[in-house]
């Protein structure tokens, strides 16, 4: 009798002590992202270079801890803005579920790496006349460190994607621009994070 209870008793053990590392909560950030070039398919203008400007990003988390390990899902809305000199402005909205595996050295500081998949919802320019999107969905890496206090986390990653990606050029309002943008990020993200709920006090490390 006693054995038939023995595998029923470390599967319930073992579900408790995954539950009770689990932790949650909401995160934001600014994102300083740089596209690749802008290819100009007219022989008489010379490719463009983007430059990096301030975006945003906002969401939630995730996280399941195994000892100095952790396990960390993310899922949010993120506006990366990219400007090619007095050409025009570039804008992309994406849904983003970066998943992260983590290590802790002390308490306080951890190191991550991981995949990021992306989908792009929308974009848009100010002056510049955007065709068709090659791929919606792509798939980058980010890797990065983090600070945590208490429940209050604060980070810092880079993003490189993988997927190449194109948006055609049609021209913009004053200039005949016709050529190809790479959209796949090259960015620096600061993050801070607030853990909603931790329920294992000894592993709360609810971090970025």
């Amino acid at each position: 009798m006693h054995s038939k209870f023995t595998p029923l008793f470390l599967l319930l053990f073992c579900s408790y002590s995954l539950i009770a590392q689990f932790d949650f909560g909401i995160k934001g950030g600014l994102t300083y992202d740089s596209i690749g070039s802008l290819k100009n398919e007219l022989s008489t203008l010379a490719d463009l270079e983007a430059k990096a400007q301030t975006g945003f990003q906002f969401g939630v988390y995730g996280q399941v801890n195994f000892f100095t390990f952790y396990l960390r899902p993310e899922l949010q809305f993120n506006q990366s803005n990219s400007a090619f000199a007095d050409n025009g402005t570039l804008a992309l909205s994406k849904l983003e579920m970066p998943v992260l595996v983590g290590y802790r050295f002390f308490p306080f500081l951890s190191f991550f790496a991981g995949p990021s998949f992306q989908y792009i919802l929308n974009r848009k320019s100010n002056t510049l006349n955007l065709g068709a999107l090659a791929e919606k969905a792509t798939v980058g890496l980010q890797i990065g460190t983090r600070f945590q206090l208490g429940r209050v986390g604060l980070g810092v990653r880079f993003e490189r994607g993988f997927t190449e990606n194109e948006i055609d050029l049609l021209g913009n309002n004053s200039i005949d621009i016709v050529g190809r943008v790479d959209t796949r990020p090259k960015q620096w993200i600061i993050s801070a994070s607030y853990a909603l709920k931790a329920r294992n006090k000894r592993n709360s490390n609810n971090e970025d």
